[in-house]
């Protein structure tokens, strides 16, 4: 599971990065909205934005979402975090590097209590049932 979740993370991220690219060269700006639809980069980053979502809903039909979306919210950040230093000339500072360092931790733990085999919940007993 972590594998695709990776692979998903790196592949939405890379759509952001690309819309970020698509609105530094269209402007950033609503004055002139069709400056948008000329632009290559948000046209391919919207393409890939599409395909991640279906391969991460894929992953939400067979894995628990409280382990997945831990995990892939976790990475997402850690690579924008990344890709922003760089690819966009984004400034890190200690304190980021730290959180970002904490929730690199976090994604370890969940991934490790995902893999842990989970105990089974009862099914819930009618009150009064053979009473």
């Amino acid at each position: 599971m972590i594998l695709i979740i990776i692979a998903i993370t790196l592949l939405a991220n890379l759509a952001d990065l690309l819309l970020k690219l698509g609105a530094n060269e269209s402007g950033g700006s609503l004055s002139d909205p069709m400056a948008i639809f000329f632009t290559p980069w948000i046209w391919i980053g919207a393409l890939l934005g599409v395909a991640a979502m279906a391969a991460w809903v894929y992953v939400l039909g067979r894995h628990h979402i409280s382990h997945a979306y831990p995990v892939f919210v976790g990475m997402a950040f850690m690579n924008i975090t990344l890709i922003s230093w760089l690819y966009l000339d984004e400034e890190i500072g200690r304190q980021r590097l730290i959180g970002t360092l904490l929730i690199l931790t976090g994604i370890v733990i969940v991934h490790l209590q995902s893999r842990s085999p989970e105990k089974p919940t009862p099914p819930p007993t009618k009150a009064g049932a053979g009473d």
